[in-house]
């Protein structure tokens, strides 16, 4: 018996019911005399779309291997070095040969908000959302280097159309036309304890986003890929929505890139103690690779090397900057980011006399990280950064990483740069400090065209992008 699902491709439903058995997710197949032509059609066609072994089989794991540091370009290499790695990235992104990307599959449901968190106003004085902060980056860089730098947002299932409307109704924040390239992540079934397939409700998956790794897969479905190639782009500056302080426009990083001809450099912050929870770049073996707090005890985080240093000494904001050459390797050798799994409650809707409900229960959701591509690489950095400078985190509702912290942490940001150019500062506790993009993204580029007029501020103060001062 075969069935045709909506769209035209045909699935076998005996060997497809044959498959799901022998992986213990017959389960699926139960009810589908019940379900409408259109749902049945649908949920048999993603049936046999989803990789069943992959989800039970691939899940990732270290190299074995000894453990040690990586090559990190720390403060003072950096400075010395700057004067010859500046202008090549000043070359490349003149020349059309960068392009930035930014995950934002993520929604703001931990910070008490139900859309995109690209949509969230994080109470800056500007009011801006997130989204705009970032595009307005992209922006400043494209109109300093001459070229409308591309600029890459990966979405999901579940942002995806809320996001597209929302650059819309902004005008795309006056992008270039065709400059912003939205495309959406995958999803990945969730399963119960058990590693049975959840279902949301009758005839469809209860399924996950695929993580920001799904970045990968879906830049080369989607074609984004290719078409970076086609034009010439070489470098993709990674970044993470939600980092509201993270730079685009980073000369020193892209010329770093074209010098070394890294595949991949990671940007990386020096631990503000053994116990943060972040990632740390370490050397496993031969390859670079990135190893997750959860994945280590207390002792492990303390260790240090033969001459005294902490091995897992530096940690990942997640900011990369990614060869397109080794992506595009990667691709045409059909490579697959392994999966990793986290325990979670989830919603699942079950089967019942009257109907059937939707309950929590026990589960795992499984996804991609990016930074599994590291030890594929043949040339791999870190580049150790200024936490204060390029890491304000927005992912909790307050304390800690909230909106709160992270206007914090950008307002004393500007107040430096503004310090630096000889403004007295005489500030309440909790006054805020902010410099649009359009007028300065950068130290560098802030002091370069403040003239001084200002020499006390005493209150809030918002500069915007036509040199207006607002307190």
């Amino acid at each position: 018996m075969n069935i045709l699902p909506t769209g035209g491709a045909m699935v076998d439903h005996f060997a497809l019911s044959e498959s799901l058995s022998k992986l213990g997710q017959g389960h699926l197949l139960a009810g589908l005399d019940h379900l409408d032509p259109v749902t049945r059609d649908a949920h048999l066609a993603r049936l046999a779309e989803v990789d069943w072994q992959e989800l039970h089989h691939q899940l990732a794991v270290h190299t074995a291997g000894e453990v040690s540091g990586s090559r990190v370009v720390d403060p003072a290499e950096r400075d010395r070095r700057a004067g010859d790695l500046e202008p090549l990235g000043e070359s490349a992104y003149r020349d059309g040969r960068v392009a930035v990307l930014m995950v934002a599959g993520g929604q703001g449901t931990r910070l008490g908000f139900s859309g995109p968190k690209g949509c969230y106003t994080i109470g800056h004085h500007s009011h801006k959302s997130i989204y705009q902060l970032q595009a307005e980056k992209v922006l400043s860089l494209s109109r300093r280097v001459g070229k409308a730098v591309p600029f890459l947002i990966m979405t999901s299932p579940m942002t995806d159309a809320e996001t597209r409307e929302f650059f819309a109704a902004h005008g795309d924040f006056q992008l270039a036309p065709g400059q912003v390239r939205m495309f959406s992540q995958g999803t990945v079934p969730s399963l119960d304890q058990q590693g049975r397939a959840l279902l949301e409700k009758p005839g469809k998956l209860l399924e996950n986003p695929d993580g920001h790794g799904g970045c990968f897969t879906a830049l080369v479905k989607s074609g984004q890929l290719e078409r970076l190639r086609a034009e010439g782009v070489e470098h993709i500056a990674y970044i993470q929505v939600d980092n509201i302080t993270v730079p685009v426009d980073d000369p020193l990083l892209i010329g770093l890139a074209v010098a070394e001809k890294t595949d991949v450099i990671t940007k990386v912050l020096e631990k503000a103690n053994p116990d943060e929870k972040v990632g740390h770049l370490v050397r496993v073996g031969t390859h670079d690779c990135i190893i997750e707090y959860t994945e280590l005890t207390p002792e492990q985080t303390r260790q240090k090397n033969a001459t005294g240093e902490m091995v897992y000494r530096w940690g990942s904001p997640a900011i990369h900057c990614w060869s397109v050459a080794f992506l595009t390797r990667l691709a045409s050798a059909g490579y697959k980011l392994p999966l990793h799994r986290s325990a979670k409650p989830l919603k699942a809707w079950t089967p019942g006399p009257s109907g059937g409900s939707v309950a929590e229960v026990k589960g795992w959701k499984s996804e991609r990280f990016i930074f599994d591509l590291i030890p594929e690489a043949s040339v791999s950095l870190g580049l150790a950064i200024r936490r204060e400078a390029e890491f304000a985190p927005v992912k909790n509702a307050t304390g800690v990483d909230s909106a709160e912290s992270a206007v914090a942490l950008a307002s004393a940001l500007h107040a430096s740069w503004l310090a630096k150019a000889g403004v007295r500062l005489a500030l309440p506790a909790g006054a805020r400090i902010e410099i649009s993009p359009l007028y300065a993204a950068t130290e560098r580029q802030f002091l370069a065209k403040w003239d001084n007029r200002i020499r006390e501020i005493t209150g809030d103060f918002y500069l915007e992008e036509e040199r207006q001062a607002r307190g």
